[in-house]
This record gives structure tokens, C-alpha cells and sequence, in this order.
């Protein structure tokens, strides 16, 4: 592995003129982590640790050393979309919003007939970073919580003209890509989606759990297994010499065997759920589905079951996204060291973004204190392996979250915001959320640095997307950049330019306003 970093610094930049551009910076190469808190805005972090830690407390979040201001716009549209964003993390051209999933554009009701534009990425490959990467040898890894389809991840390997084509997306990790069939895949994938990767007619796992049945279905929908094809991805990944996991034991046995063997280097797909690893409703609805755990009443997190099933299931209880992370870093470690080249890791934590986007307050915080231990645990790896940058931003803010203090109250529960009163048009107010939902009491934060335990209600603009208060965060090698380099810009596009830079080790041209080429 190149340690270029730990010789000479960052600060020591080279700068080479290429026939292909004009100016290009060469930098030190090293392991690539690129997180994203899909739906995670500064309002969301300051909610989070004023509940968990206090409005004086710290977040893992706060120790990241490098910011700027994101923006996410895309080529048609100010707010950026998952699937539209996460093409321009993986590409590092703008892309159209609705449709795209690896190709600029596709299925769009304002455009019938789309099925969207086969693109070059920045380098000039024929695919995304990851997909560059694994024709590379660089090992690569995938983590979700929620499935790994979801654009967020799955625009890193599917190229497809419909996001809701999961079993497609889910097939496409296994085969490849369309024309570029059994191209090399990611050592590790760990996230939920089990539905996606089992044929239809697959039964439900009895006393023994074995690749042909399923163990997971949907909390909220009733859904199980949903491919068409018959094909069934598990076994298939078997064969290809994967262990396949898919529950808490599974997990906490191989993690146990990773542990007890230090070169042991196996290749995972871990499934922990049907679609999602959470249940992604209001707190409302899952008080109807009793999706209740009343052992966990009165605690932080509070007793809705908002990741995993009900207690004395299978699914109850699923590795966290920090714990998934954890593992997937030490086998991409052991790799890397193995074939003599960086890492890329591209993980997630999806419930950033659904469960804010159904107004589901308690699970926001959940899922923000979720994504700061993930955090915790890259910032540990980092210290041990200093040859790594961790890249951190979401593509959009959502659901607007706000912080209501104190919290309007009536007999001890929220009740609504002001409206607008301009006397002119509509000056309705609207509901607030508190520990489980509307008309509930309202949250307590932990103590300030004055000792005060202050209450507090959450408020939303919708359960859309929208542009708010995203800040782009990095730590370790070359992770500077984003103070200098980037400070007084950073766009979507630039995703991608400071991940190929440390994995590749060229910082390429800025691409603002020049259309992704079409691929030939």
C-alpha cells in the first residue's frame, strides 16, 4: 500500500500537466471511506445531541476537524434526490434528479420514455468510482441500514432506469452491470434486503435456517420474498464463496471466527432484513402494528420498535450500523494488506433519511445517535490506520426538522406550531412531534452546561427533501482539502473528485456545468 501521506504530508502537493486536463493535483493515496447520513442536516445534528448528550454535550460529529458548506443541487432542480445524488457522489457529473440510478436520467413521469443516458464518470471510466476501483483490485466494501438497493449504495454498482427496480439493483451486485457482466464484486455488503436477493415461492425458515427460505419479512407491510426471476441470490453468492449471514447470531459467529483468526479474510453478504433494517412509518402506525417493546418504556430510545422485529424473533435485535461497520473495516483491512492496495468502503445509514421523511421523531434521533457511533467507530479505525480518509455528507435535508423550546404544551403534551399571521391566506399551524408521535410529551434533553434539562418538540416542513443545512465533514489523509481547497465551494460533484483524489491520487478538474459524456 502507498504510505505517501505519512512520508510527506499533504501539504507537500505536486502538480502535474496532463494531456487530459489542463491542471491536475497529484496527492498522497490511501483507504477511502465515504459515509453519507443520507437526510442529515445541522438541524438534525443539533437535535441529536441536545437529546443524547445536551445542548453543551459533544457528538462524534463534532470532532471531525474539516468542514464546508454543501451543495446539492442537480442539473435540473434545486434539491437533490437520493438516487440523482447519489449518481453524483459516484460519477462526479450533475445528473438529472428523478430518474437517475447510475445513468443521467430514467424513469420520470414528466419525461415518458426514458430510460436514462449510459455516462462516462469524471476519470473518463466506464462506470462509478466503485466500480473503477474494483476493475482496479482495490478492495471494496458496502454497508446499509437500510437495503443495500437503496440508491445511496446501490448507485455505486446498478445502472438502472427505474430506482424501484430492487431486485434488478440486488441482482446486479452479483452479476454486474449490463455489458459488463462478471466484472469483480465487493468483498463485503452487509445491510438489509433479503426480500430482494429470494424468489417468490421461497418458504419461511422453520427450526432450521438454510439459503432457500426466508427469515425476514417487512413489520409494516406484511412483504416477504419478491423476485420474479425464481433465480436465488443467496445461494448464488454462496457459490461464489460467500458466507451469507442473516441474523444477530450468524453475525456475532463470524465475527467471533474473524477475531480468532487474524488471517482470515472472508468474503460477506449479510442480509439482516427483508427491505430496510428499520421500520420506517410514524410512531402513530407502529403503535397501531404494536411495534412495542413496553421493557423499553421510559428509556432514551423509548419503547417503539423502530430497527429489527418484535422481541423472540429473528429479527429482533440486527447488528447496528456501527456494529456492520466494524466488521466490514477489518476485513477490507486485511484485504487491502492482502493485494497491496487502499480500501474503498461506501456505507450508509439510510434511516437518516426515511424515517424523518415520515415525520418519525424519536426515530430521527435514534437514527442520528445510530450514525454518530458509526462515527466513533471510523474515527477509531483512523486512528489506527492513519493512511485513511473518511468523507462524510448527506444530498439533501430531510423533512426540514426543527427544534421547538420550549415546546407548546397543553396537559403536558405538544400540540402545534404558530401559523403565519398575515391575515392574508392560510394561518394554520402544524402539528409537533414528542416521544412517540403527535399530542404525546414532549422531549427531554440531557442537561445543559448550566445543569438544566430543558424540554423540547420537533417540528417538520414536510416529509419531503428539501435544500437545507448540509455540511460536508472529513477527517484524516488529504482531509484538509476540504478547509482549503474546497472551503469556499464544495459541491456535489466535489464527492467524488476528493474520493478519486485519495483512492487514485489525482484530484481532477472541477465539473460544474459540463454534462456527463455519453458513454460509447
Amino acid at each position: 500500500m502507498k504510505k505517501l501521506g505519512l512520508l510527506f504530508g499533504a501539504a507537500a502537493l505536486m502538480i502535474a500537466l496532463t494531456p487530459a486536463a489542463a491542471q491536475e493535483t497529484t496527492l498522497p493515496t490511501g483507504n477511502v471511506i465515504f459515509f453519507h447520513p443520507d437526510g442529515f442536516g445541522v438541524n438534525h445534528w443539533n437535535a441529536t445531541r441536545a437529546y443524547y448528550y445536551g445542548p453543551d454535550g459533544e457528538l462524534n460529529w463534532d470532532r471531525l476537524p474539516h468542514i464546508a458548506v454543501y451543495r446539492g443541487q442537480m442539473s435540473d432542480r434545486l434539491v437533490g434526490t437520493s438516487n440523482g445524488g447519489a449518481t453524483v457522489h459516484a460519477f462526479g457529473y450533475r445528473v438529472l434528479g428523478p430518474g437517475s440510478f447510475g445513468l443521467d436520467g430514467g424513469i420520470d413521469p414528466e419525461e415518458p420514455g426514458s430510460d436514462g443516458r449510459r455516462i462516462l464518470a469524471l476519470s473518463g471510466f466506464p462506470g462509478s468510482i466503485a466500480r473503477e476501483a474494483l476493475t482496479a483490485g482495490h478492495p471494496v466494501g458496502v454497508v446499509n441500514d437500510g437495503d443495500l438497493p437503496e440508491p445511496g449504495t446501490g448507485a455505486f454498482f446498478a445502472e438502472i432506469g427505474d430506482r424501484n427496480l430492487s431486485n434488478e439493483i440486488a441482482a446486479q451486485f452479483i452479476d454486474g452491470r449490463p455489458g459488463f457482466e462478471g466484472e469483480p464484486r465487493p468483498i463485503v455488503m452487509l445491510g438489509g434486503g433479503e426480500g430482494f436477493f429470494l424468489p417468490r415461492e421461497a418458504p419461511e425458515c422453520g427450526e432450521e435456517i438454510n439459503l432457500d427460505c426466508y427469515i425476514h419479512v417487512d413489520q409494516v407491510n406484511g412483504r416477504g420474498p419478491d423476485r420474479r426471476d425464481g433465480r436465488n441470490l443467496l445461494r448464488e453468492a454462496a457459490d461464489l464463496g460467500y458466507e451469507v449471514i442473516r441474523t444477530r447470531e450468524e453475525f456475532e459467529e463470524l465475527w467471533a471466527r474473524i477475531q480468532a483468526d487474524p488471517t482470515f479474510i472472508p468474503k460477506v453478504l449479510g442480509l439482516f432484513a427483508r427491505d430496510d433494517i428499520f421500520n420506517d412509518t410514524t410512531e402513530e402506525r407502529l403503535i397501531a402494528l404494536d411495534l412495542v417493546d413496553d421493557s423499553m418504556a421510559g428509556t432514551k430510545d423509548g419503547r417503539l420498535i423502530i430497527w429489527g422485529s418484535r422481541p423472540g424473533t429473528r429479527g429482533f435485535n440486527p447488528p447496528t450500523a456501527a456494529e456492520m461497520n466494524t466488521m466490514a473495516l477489518e476485513i477490507l483491512r486485511r484485504e487491502s494488506e492482502r493485494v497491496g492496495l487502499p480500501f474503498l468502503l461506501i456505507t450508509e445509514t439510510e434511516s437518516c433519511d426515511n424515517l424523518p421523511n415520515n415525520a418519525n421523531a424519536i426515530g430521527t434521533l435514534r437514527a442520528g445517535k445510530g450514525a454518530d457511533d458509526v462515527i466513533g467507530v471510523l474515527l477509531g479505525f483512523i486512528a489506527d490506520n492513519p493512511n485513511t480518509m473518511m468523507l462524510m455528507a448527506a444530498d439533501s435535508d430531510a423533512g426540514g426538522l426543527q427544534v421547538f423550546s420550549p415546546a407548546p404544551q397543553s396537559n403536558g403534551r405538544v400540540t402545534t406550531s404558530t401559523g403565519n399571521p398575515t391575515g392574508i391566506g392560510f394561518n394554520i399551524g402544524f402539528p409537533l412531534d414528542g416521544i412517540e408521535g403527535q399530542n404525546t410529551a414532549p422531549f427531554m434533553a440531557e442537561p445543559d452546561a448550566f445543569g438544566n434539562a430543558l424540554e423540547f418538540a420537533i417540528g417538520w416542513t414536510g416529509t419531503n427533501d428539501v435544500a437545507g443545512g448540509i455540511v460536508a465533514r472529513a477527517v484524516g489523509l488529504n482531509a484538509e482539502l476540504l478547509s482549503t481547497e474546497f472551503s469556499g465551494r464544495f459541491l456535489n460533484t466535489d464527492v467524488y473528485r476528493l474520493l478519486y483524489a485519495t483512492l487514485f491520487g489525482r484530484l481532477l478538474p472541477d465539473s460544474a456545468g459540463v454534462p456527463a459524456p455519453d458513454r460509447q
